[in-house]
């Protein structure tokens, strides 16, 4: 049996499977306490991937766009959708907060390809959290660094402004995405509130989804069919990946209303 050792010098062995409940309980105890409903990302991926087949996006008619946090831990989901539906526009900022405005809107459908008239694209956009086998929220262990590290790191760190009653409020032209992701969150939150990790990740989440509609409702449903996947990506230990799911739509005008919810995920709770 092979091994590893973690950065705590702990032993162990590689043949664990991450995923099973059984191995490291206190994690999934976390995961199914905070996040009820959320399953591993592959078999997420795999079930958004069969549902949109249905209403006519498969990989050679359909572009990716992946609205996802900078750091290197969320990149597997990026990898994913890549995997499933080719060729992938890049949305990503820091802690996936959707910034790329109409001008990086209109890049990334201009390059979406045209079959039988009708351009489609998927938009996977979410936050990200870590969890660690001991089930400590946002403690992440990476390869070559000999300390905890964080996930979200951004979040994080309004996290401890709110508790700490010190906010930098100012636009900082050196932060210019941290400081968008301040000012959304204050402008969710009511005075004085001072929501934790896990709380302000799921409002993170909200802010997300919502961004996302009201920039891709701009589009002619006439020319765009459109997917939109948004929830929470967490990482686990061993490098498993979890999704958290929150929103899953399609958008066209051949649908009623031009819009219809798909009900794959339906144990999630916000």
């Amino acid at each position: 049996m092979t091994h590893h050792v973690n950065q705590l010098g702990e032993t162990i062995p590689q043949t664990l499977n991450g995923y099973d409940p059984n191995v490291f309980p206190a994690f999934h105890e976390t995961l199914q306490t905070h996040f009820p409903g959320a399953l591993p990302m592959s078999k997420y991926m795999r079930k958004t991937f069969q549902s949109l087949s249905s209403y006519g996006f498969c990989d050679e008619n359909t572009m990716g766009m992946i609205a996802i946090c900078r750091d290197e831990v969320a990149e597997p989901l990026f990898i994913e959708v890549i995997r499933y539906w080719g060729k992938t526009f890049n949305c990503c900022s820091l802690a996936g907060f959707v910034m790329m405005g109409k001008t990086g809107l209109a890049a990334a459908t201009d390059h979406t390809p045209i079959v039988d008239g009708i351009r489609r694209f998927t938009f996977y956009a979410m936050p990200h959290i870590a969890i660690s086998r001991h089930g400590d929220i946002g403690k992440v262990y990476r390869d070559g660094v000999q300390k905890v590290s964080h996930a979200c790191g951004a979040l994080e760190t309004v996290v401890k402004e709110l508790a700490s009653g010190h906010l930098k409020l100012e636009m900082d032209m050196q932060d210019i995405e941290q400081t968008i992701i301040r000012q959304k969150i204050l402008s969710a939150l009511t005075y004085g509130d001072k929501p934790d990790l896990i709380e302000i990740t799921k409002l993170a989440s909200k802010i997300i989804s919502d961004d996302v509609e009201a920039l891709l409702n701009s589009l002619d449903r006439s020319v765009f069919n459109y997917a939109v996947m948004t929830g929470i990506q967490i990482h686990g230990p061993l490098g498993t990946h979890w999704i958290y799911p929150q929103d899953f739509y399609v958008v066209g005008s051949d649908l009623p209303a031009g819009k219809e919810k798909i009900e794959a995920f339906q144990q999630a709770q916000n």
